[in-house]
């Protein structure tokens, strides 16, 4: 059985202290600012920016979020198809004409299951209904009309995203509002219906809050997803809210705010949040950033349902030169492929320097490395800009590392729009290995949104750690981008144990896997009768488990897989497939179920 090892906070420590005054100078990674020739003419008001692969190319594409049809922009990659990173504007051609003016938020999944990543545009015009599911057939995308679909929400949509909440095999959508609307979500039934479950499920607060986070991850590991929902400018101290999913010990989807309890209440102004595993000990920890000249915090997850404010560690401010800051969207991210987690903040005033990269150094140190980095630079010397609210990171250009594209809502010079900026990493050549997950998920969710992967090292400066990375459920603030799963190696060449654990708890596990690749993993089926083989039984019990969902491409991977032919769904009797044992299960076995191609 695969055994997943953790750094424990003395060995951490210990570590730490045995290499000072015989460290090697940090590898530096650079960026360089490209947005002018890489999206060419792109000067818009962006508020925020989301990535996904919209054409199943392996590339990323990215969409930007305005307050007029203009600034609504959709823009192509043309790496795979060109060989260079350029961009083409698509979003006459993609994108539905009218009604999708002052969006806001955008999350990014397969909610039909067709291979193709949809998009839901949070927004916030007036009218009944202020939100639009796009839908995407690999050309373009149409507008499914929100009153068919059971999405015809008033609110303001602040942030939107997409899991399985509920453990039903289908994507929901989670909302958090701006207010006084509550917050909502809305849970997918068999026909393709919504219906909104929030209120019900007590996924609820006594009065109008604005949700400016939100952030999603199983940090208790009970097997299901829970919600932090961070709060700004709300007209006084209004806390945090910090949802435990009570499913797996009810049966049933409820929540319980236990912010109070926890620790993780917050009274002040709040931003972009997300669970993740800052100090590789396995526990989701939690970050929120400060606005308005509020302090940021990131809690230790101790376990046992109780965080640790860092700041009482310390015995000091964590990041303390971030004071009088507006600090909006943010983003925790290996930027120099160094193996741990570094923090990434927007800042949303022009006079508040715009933003902010620290590196993670271990034992809870962050060091400010924005100029040092690159990130105060800009390709044709005007200023960085400022005015928007999110950016978003991910590999454009497919080298290992992790590029930046920071949307703008300023003018310079009076009255010149300021350019979007897009920060090309050189991370991959800093000597520091990588390794990227592509994940290709069962047909009720293609990407394998909201799975665990775990990476565990046995060489090098990480030599005994396990790192641990979530599929694309922290929004962090307004967006949830669709993205390939990162892990940054240090020097370590090989990941000795990568554990996939899928949304809907199976687990497929790999060994000896080469660093310096992107790696595609598809879900297959496993013992699901618990008898030690996988054999017909199993098939029978995933294929009723999968109900109406389960489609021809469900049974070509098994039959791909598992040998013997299989009859189809509408025959009683299912003969006998070859036999594989279950030990063989855990080397994982990997087969391409490609998405479709545009």
């Amino acid at each position: 059985m695969m055994q997943l090892r953790f750094v424990s906070p003395l060995r951490a420590l210990t570590v730490a202290i045995s290499l000072l005054g015989v460290m090697e100078p940090t590898l530096a990674a650079t960026f360089s600012e490209q947005g002018a020739s890489i999206l060419w003419g792109a000067n818009y008001a962006g508020r925020s920016v989301s990535l996904a692969d919209i054409d199943n190319d392996g590339d990323l594409d990215m969409y930007f979020q305005g307050s007029t049809s203009s600034d609504r922009q959709l823009w192509r990659n043309n790496l795979t198809e060109m060989g260079s990173l350029t961009f083409t504007n698509v979003t006459a051609s993609r994108l539905p004409s009218g009604s999708l003016s002052n969006s806001w938020s955008a999350g990014w999944a397969d909610y039909d299951g067709d291979g193709f990543v949809d998009v839901f545009v949070g927004q916030t015009n007036s009218g009944s209904t202020r939100g639009s599911l796009l839908k995407n057939d690999g050309d373009e995308f149409s507008k499914i009309t929100s009153s068919f679909v059971g999405l015809n929400d008033p609110g303001f949509h602040q942030n939107v995203g997409w899991a399985d909440i509920n453990n039903d095999k289908r994507l929901d959508l989670i909302i958090g509002m701006e207010g006084p609307e509550r917050h909502e979500i809305y849970l997918q039934g068999a026909s393709g219906q919504f219906t909104p479950t929030g209120q019900d499920a007590g996924f609820q607060v006594a009065y109008g809050t604005k949700g400016y986070g939100l952030a999603m991850g199983d940090y208790d590991g009970d097997g299901d997803l829970d919600v932090y929902i961070s709060t700004c400018r709300a007209g006084g101290n209004i806390r945090n809210n910090f949802f435990k999913n009570m499913l797996t010990e009810t049966g049933s989807l409820s929540f319980v705010d236990i912010a109070d309890t926890n620790g993780t209440q917050f009274m002040g102004n709040s931003y972009g949040t997300e669970f993740v595993d800052f100090d590789n000990d396995g526990r989701l920890d939690l970050y929120m950033t400060g606005a308005d000249g509020s302090d940021t915090k990131i809690w230790r997850n101790d376990g046992n349902d109780q965080f640790t404010d860092v700041d009482t560690i310390l015995g000091r401010k964590l990041l303390n030169n971030m004071n009088g800051e507006d600090l909006n969207g943010s983003k925790a991210v290996d930027y120099d492929n160094d193996g741990d987690l570094d923090l990434y903040f927007h800042d949303n005033l022009a006079s508040g320097g715009n933003h902010r990269l620290y590196r993670n150094d271990g034992n809870w140190e962050f060091t400010n490395v924005t100029a040092i980095e690159g990130l105060n630079t800009t390709g044709d010397g005007s200023p960085v800009g400022a005015g928007a609210y999110d950016s978003a990171w991910g590999d454009l250009d497919r080298d290992g590392d992790q590029d930046l594209v920071h949307p703008n809502n300023s003018t310079y010079g009076g009255s010149i729009p300021t350019p979007e900026r897009v920060y090309i990493s050189d991370a991959s050549t800093n000597g520091n290995h990588w390794l990227y997950i592509e994940l290709e998920g069962p047909s009720w969710n293609t990407t394998g949104l909201g799975s665990t992967i775990y990476a565990t090292i046995d060489e090098g400066v990480l030599e005994g750690e396990t790192l641990r990375r979530e599929a694309n459920t922290n929004i962090g603030t307004f967006n949830q981008s669709d993205l390939p799963v990162h892990f940054g190696l240090a020097d370590a060449t090989v990941v000795e144990e990568l554990l996939i654990v899928w949304p809907d708890g199976s687990k497929q596990g790999l060994q000896s896997v080469a660093a310096d690749q992107y790696l595609t993993v598809t879900f297959l089926p496993g013992d699901y009768s618990g008898d030690g083989v996988v054999d017909a039984a199993d098939y029978t019990v995933w294929r009723d488990g999968l109900g109406d969902q389960f489609v021809q491409s469900d049974y070509d991977v098994w039959l791909a897989n598992y040998g013997s032919p299989l009859v189809s769904r509408a025959t009683s009797t299912v003969p006998e497939p070859v036999g594989l044992a279950a030990a063989l299960l855990g080397v994982i076995a990997i087969a391409r179920r490609p998405r479709k191609r545009a």
